[in-house]
C-alpha cells in the first residue's frame, strides 16, 4: 500500500455551500472517493480510496489517497482509512449510497476489518439534488456532467471501465518492472482526485436548497405591480453558477447568480371558495351561493336544497392572487379561492394588506423553490 499526500488551494464557496446546508463547521468534513476493479465485492479488488477535506490551519484542502500497489493490500487500506476518519463527523460522496458504501461494507465483512462508517454521518449530494432534476440544463445527473455545470473542468478524460484496464496494465508493468508504471499509476491518482474535486464543487447545486432555508428567516423584496402582473425581485444569498428558469404554472422563476425574480399573474374575474363539510350547508339556487344550515333553516325549503360538495360555495368578484400548490397556509391561512370545484390552482383576494405581507410573498417564492414543477 502507498499513501499520498497533496494539498490544493481550490476556492471555497463549496465547502461553504456545505456548512450552510449541514450547519456544521468547516473543518468536520471528509469528502471521499474508491476505486475498483469491477462493481461486486465478491469477484473485484478494491485498489484506490482516496479522502478530500480542509485544514483549517494550513488555510487549504488536504487530499490523502491509498493505493494498493500490489494485490494483498485491501484490508490494509480499509484500515488505514477507517482511522483517518475518526475525527470527521460527516462523510461526504457523490452517490456512494449506490456503490461506494455498500462496497466497502461487503469488503469490510469479507476482511474481518470494522466498519468505517457506523459512527460517522454521510451526506450524498447526488441523492440531495435529484429531486430537481428537471432544472439543470444537463441530460444527466453524472458527475461529470454536474462538475461541467458548476464550472469545473477535468485534465482526466477517464472513464470507471478505463481506470480498470489501466490498473491491470499498472499491476503487468510493476511485475515486469517496467518504468512505465508510474505513468499508469499517476492517471488513476488523477482520475479519483478529480472525482473529489468534482464532488466539492457538485456541492455548489445544494445553494438551490440553501436559498430556500435563508429566505424562511427573513429578507427584502422588492416589488412592483405592472400589466395585471406582480413582478418580486430578491437577492438571494446563495448564488447560483448558472442560470435557471421553471414555470410551474402560472408562475414564472428566474434565478441568476444573485437574484431571483418570479412574475406572477393576477386574475380578474369571479371565483369561488369552497366550504369542506357541504353537508353542513344548504344551496340556494336563486342566490346561487351556499349558506350554513343554522341560517338557512329560516329560508322557505323551495328557495333552498341539500348542498353538495360542487355547489357548496361563496361567490366573489375582483382580482386575485395565485397561491402555488405547495404553499402551506395552515397557520394563518387566508379564504382560498378557486374557478371551479375540480380546479386544483387556488387564489387568494389580492387587496391592500395582502400588498404589504412580504413574509406571505417570501412563501410563496419559498414553496416555488421547493417544488419546482
Amino acid at each position: 500500500m502507498q499513501i499520498i499526500d497533496k494539498t490544493l488551494h481550490l476556492p471555497t464557496e463549496s465547502i461553504e455551500s456545505l456548512t450552510l446546508y449541514t450547519q456544521q463547521s468547516i473543518e468536520h468534513f471528509c469528502v471521499f472517493d474508491i476505486e475498483t476493479t469491477g462493481l461486486s465485492p465478491k469477484i473485484s479488488s478494491l485498489y484506490l480510496i482516496g479522502a478530500l477535506w480542509y485544514d483549517r490551519d494550513q488555510e487549504q484542502f488536504c487530499i490523502r489517497q491509498w493505493f494498493a500497489d500490489d494485490y494483498i493490500s485491501e484490508a490494509d487500506i480499509l484500515q488505514a482509512f477507517g482511522q483517518f476518519l475518526e475525527p470527521f463527523t460527516l462523510l461526504v460522496h457523490y452517490n456512494g449510497s449506490g456503490f461506494d458504501i455498500p462496497y466497502i461494507e461487503k469488503k469490510c465483512r469479507e476482511l474481518d476489518v470494522d466498519i468505517p462508517f457506523d459512527k460517522i454521518h454521510n451526506l450524498d449530494i447526488y441523492r440531495e439534488i435529484r429531486r430537481f432534476k428537471s432544472l439543470f440544463p444537463a441530460p444527466d445527473l453524472k458527475l461529470p456532467t454536474v462538475e461541467r455545470l458548476t464550472g469545473f473542468m477535468r485534465k482526466d478524460v477517464l472513464s470507471g471501465r478505463d481506470c480498470i484496464d489501466i490498473y491491470s496494465q499498472f499491476m503487468q508493468k510493476k511485475y515486469f518492472r517496467d518504468e512505465g508504471m508510474e505513468l499508469e499509476k499517476q492517471k488513476l491518482l488523477l482520475h479519483n482526485l478529480e472525482d473529489l474535486i468534482g464532488t466539492l464543487y457538485s456541492a455548489l447545486l445544494l445553494n438551490y436548497k440553501n436559498t430556500r432555508k435563508l429566505l424562511q428567516s427573513g429578507t427584502k423584496i422588492q416589488m412592483q405591480v405592472q400589466n395585471d402582473h406582480i413582478y418580486i425581485s430578491i437577492p438571494s444569498p446563495c448564488p447560483f453558477s448558472f442560470p435557471l428558469t421553471w414555470e410551474p404554472a402560472p408562475f414564472t422563476v428566474h434565478w441568476e447568480g444573485q437574484e431571483i425574480s418570479i412574475q406572477i399573474p393576477l386574475y380578474h374575474g369571479t371565483l369561488y371558495h369552497f366550504f369542506k363539510n357541504y353537508k353542513d350547508y344548504y344551496y340556494l339556487p336563486a342566490e346561487d351561493t351556499a349558506i350554513h344550515k343554522s341560517v338557512g333553516t329560516y329560508v322557505e325549503k323551495e328557495f333552498r336544497q341539500p348542498a353538495k360538495a360542487s355547489n357548496c360555495y361563496t361567490k366573489k368578484e375582483g382580482t386575485f392572487l395565485p397561491v402555488p400548490v405547495s404553499l402551506d397556509l395552515t397557520d394563518n391561512q387566508p379564504l382560498l379561492f378557486r374557478a371551479g370545484y375540480r380546479e386544483k390552482q387556488s387564489y387568494m383576494v389580492w387587496d391592500d394588506k395582502i400588498r404589504q405581507e412580504d413574509a406571505l410573498l417570501r412563501d410563496i417564492l419559498c414553496a416555488l423553490l421547493e417544488n419546482p414543477g
